[in-house]
């Protein structure tokens, strides 16, 4: 009888556990993310400014109810697309589903016209976030889908020479045509010119500053437009023209198909630098005797005849009577100077390779001019050029040329008069002159400053009061100017002026400080110093040159009004 129970309890436990697993695998809902559909829909194929439709499809094949699906949609980079008769600025959208229950499905369709060039491929994307029935964490999936341009409605062929030397003469040429089965409206071609290119000549004429308009481009027709001007850069640098074409939708013209080419600014035929005093960078001081030196070389495979070589001295600090040309000829209606064949013997012809030098120097000014030097900066230039007409074979220009320039800026020559007096004009006198033992006389220093030329930058004067010399606290300055400062640990009087402006002392008065010492000496017979190591300091704002000035040691000895009287008896 037991047996016979036992065999019915263990029949029972297996019916049970079998029960239980029925009930864990199929008595609740299971969810894998691979049941929600997300598709991503629209052409592989389009023509460059087709109009093309993206339909987002979505579904939910789960056994859960999903929540809060969130859609965000992002057009091809560059597309244009329409929304309630505007142009969107955002290459991107939204929208929202709060629920889809399981079997639901959903679509919704995204237009855009496709710019770009033949060859492009254009991705749009999909991404949707959403959470399904309890469970906590959040969903994500996504879907591409790519567009490649294999047509264009309108051909664009823009041609620029592949290489050029700096300051040579080009042109661009661009050719479109309507390669569609219609006729298309409102179009506008923009240019975009590299830097380095001057305009010289345009046909046919613009309609705008760079742009031209074409209200009408029938099928199978098309145009030329012709750009010449010079190109220049520093050898090696890459120039690019670009042209964009536009079509005007609800009134505003948008970017469609755009073409691009370059030139490579190649070694320039001839070679040509310009050096002051053995240095690009050299900066300039009044009364400088300045050295030049002009550099030539033939970097061509051809003999180069028949060479020029013109600099013109530009700016007001030249002292013009001091130059020597060393041969060259000194044309003072135009400030140039001129060397020729007759007195360079390789301007009659310079062999590929060849290259050579020649001098010439002059001074600068020993002074500023007197008036209306407020807010400049001064300078001289030496502007150079190095020209041919016989141009070699092969080469499209109306001549070979080179050309340079050297810019040397000129430093401001600021000056420091540092004076003593015993009866000062404003403080009047104190004490016994010629100093007595024992006794206290007090003196007064007058700092005066001129800036001529540029402004400066941090500046300052600084002198140190001697042993024995007593600072009085007592100062006067300009109006608006700050105070000169004692530092009784170093002994040192400090005026910080900061920025000193150009023409000070020319244009306006000079900045001037005083401030009074006092001495009490002990010994008979001696000339006491009452300040010592002055020095003026700041930077010119122009040349950026450290300029620093230092004054003699003042004594008693050496004051305006009592000359000589300084001993102590």
């Amino acid at each position: 009888m037991a047996q016979k129970l036992l065999k019915w309890l263990v029949l029972l436990a297996l019916v049970l556990f079998i029960v239980a697993i029925v009930i864990f695998l199929f008595g609740k809902p299971s969810f894998s993310e691979d049941d929600v559909v997300l598709e991503l829909e629209g052409p592989t194929q389009a023509s460059v400014g087709d109009e093309v439709v993206y339909k987002v499809k979505y579904g939910n094949q789960t056994k859960l109810e999903l929540n809060n699906l969130k859609f965000k949609f992002t057009y091809p980079e560059e597309s244009v697309v329409l929304k309630d008769d505007e142009i969107l600025k955002e290459l991107s959208e939204t929208f929202t589903v709060d629920n889809l229950q399981d079997g639901g499905s959903g679509e919704k369709e995204f237009r855009a016209f496709l710019v770009g060039d033949r060859g492009n491929i254009k991705q749009a994307k999909v991404e949707l976030e959403f959470r399904a029935g309890t469970i906590r964490s959040s969903f994500e999936k996504s879907d591409t889908i790519s567009t490649t341009l294999v047509s264009v409605p309108v051909s664009l062929t823009l041609v620029a020479p592949p290489s050029v030397v700096s300051g040579q003469t080009i042109n661009y040429i661009f050719d479109y045509r309507n390669e569609s089965s219609d006729n298309i409206s409102d179009i506008r071609f923009e240019f975009t010119y590299p830097d380095g290119f001057a305009v010289q000549e345009r046909t046919p004429a613009p309609t705008g500053t760079n742009t031209w308009s074409v209200p009408l481009l029938r099928r199978g027709a098309g145009g030329r437009i012709n750009i010449k001007g010079t190109l220049g850069g520093k050898e090696g640098e890459v120039k690019t023209v670009s042209v964009l074409l536009k079509r005007g939708i609800n009134g505003e013209f948008v970017n469609y198909q755009k073409a691009a080419t370059s030139s490579l600014i190649s070694n320039p035929l001839l070679g040509l630098d310009v050096f002051v005093n053995g240095s690009k960078d050299y900066s300039a001081h009044l009364g400088d005797r300045l050295q030049y030196t002009v550099r030539y070389r033939n970097n061509s495979t051809s003999n180069l005849i028949g060479l020029n070589l013109e600099v013109k001295l530009e700016g007001e600090m030249y002292d013009i009577e001091t130059l020597d040309t060393d041969g060259g000829f000194y044309d003072s209606s135009s400030g140039t100077i001129l060397w020729n064949a007759a007195v360079v013997s390789d301007f009659s012809a310079l062999p590929p390779a060849r290259s050579g030098e020649l001098k010439f120097s002059v001074d600068v000014k020993d002074g500023f001019p007197s008036g209306g030097v407020g807010g400049r900066n001064f300078f001289v230039k030496a502007a150079a050029k190095l020209s041919t007409p016989n141009v070699p074979s092969g080469i499209e220009s109306g001549e070979v040329a080179a050309t340079t320039d050297l810019i040397t800026r000129i430093s401001t020559q600021p000056t420091l008069l540092q004076t003593a007096f015993y009866n000062d004009p404003a403080f009047g006198s104190s004490g016994p002159l010629p100093p007595k033992t024992g006794q206290e006389t007090v003196f007064t220093v007058h700092w005066q400053i001129a800036n001529p030329g540029n402004d400066m930058n941090s500046a300052e004067v600084k002198a140190v009061l001697p042993p024995g010399v007593n600072w009085k606290n007592v100062v006067s300055v300009g109006l608006g100017q700050s105070e000169p400062t004692f530092n009784a640990n170093s002994s040192e009087v400090r005026w910080n002026i900061g920025v000193l402006p150009q023409g000070t002392g020319v244009l306006t008065p000079k900045y001037e400080a005083s401030f009074q010492v006092s001495v009490k000496p002990s010994v008979v017979g001696q000339t006491p110093t009452i300040v010592k190591d002055s020095k003026f300091s700041g930077t010119d704002s122009f040349t950026k040159e450290q300029i620093i000035l230092n004054a003699p040691d003042l004594t008693t000895n050496e004051l305006v009004d009592r000359p000589g009287e300084g001993t102590v008896q």
